[in-house]
C-alpha cells in the first residue's frame, strides 16, 4: 500500500513539475504581451501626446500593470522630480521589476536598453525607435506563441512518463 501511494506522489509531482514549466512559459509569454503593451502606450504619449517619457510612465503606471506600474510610478519620481539621469534610474528599478520573472536573458536586455533608444530629442524620432523595439518584441512572442500548445503537451507528457518511469524503477 505505501508503494502505491509513494508512487502516485512521484506521478504527480513530476507531472506537477512539467505543470510548473508550462505555467513558467505562460507567464513568459504574457509577460511579453505586457511589454509590448507597454511600448505602444509609450509610443501614443510620445508622439501624439508629446509627453516626456518619465510623464508618459506615469500615465501606463496609472494602468496598473504588474509588476511594472509601480516601477514606473519610482521612475517617475527618481527622474521628473528628483531629477536623476533616465538610463540609470531605468536600469535599476526596471531590473528589480524583473528578477523573479520567467524571461529570457535577451527579452530583458529588449527592456532594459528601452533607454538607448530615446537618443532624439524629437518625438516623431523617437516613436520611429520605439517602432523597431516593438518588432522586436513581437518576433519573440510570435516564436513564443508559435509552438506553444505542442510544446506544453510534450512537456506534460513527458513529465507523467518520467514519473511512470521512476515509480517502475523505485518498484
Amino acid at each position: 500500500m505505501l508503494r502505491l501511494a509513494g508512487c502516485i506522489l512521484v506521478i504527480s509531482g513530476c507531472a506537477g513539475f512539467a505543470g510548473s514549466l508550462c505555467r513558467d512559459e505562460n507567464m513568459r509569454l504574457k509577460l511579453l504581451k505586457q511589454i509590448r503593451s507597454i511600448y505602444e502606450n509609450l509610443k501614443y504619449y510620445i508622439a501624439y501626446q508629446k509627453a516626456a517619457v518619465p510623464e508618459a510612465l506615469r500615465r501606463i503606471a496609472g494602468k496598473g500593470q504588474e509588476p511594472f506600474a509601480p516601477v514606473f510610478e519610482e521612475i517617475y519620481q527618481k527622474t521628473y522630480e528628483e531629477g536623476e539621469n533616465f538610463p540609470l534610474v531605468w536600469k535599476r528599478y526596471m531590473e528589480k521589476a524583473m528578477e523573479g520573472t520567467p524571461l529570457t536573458k535577451a527579452e530583458k536586455k529588449l527592456v532594459l536598453d528601452f533607454p538607448a533608444c530615446l537618443g532624439f530629442m524629437e518625438e516623431q524620432a523617437q516613436a520611429g525607435a520605439l517602432d523597431e523595439v516593438l518588432r522586436e518584441v513581437n518576433l519573440h512572442i510570435e516564436e513564443l506563441e508559435k509552438g506553444k500548445k505542442d510544446k506544453n503537451k510534450v512537456i506534460m507528457s513527458l513529465g507523467v512518463a518520467v514519473g511512470v518511469l521512476v515509480s517502475i524503477l523505485l518498484l
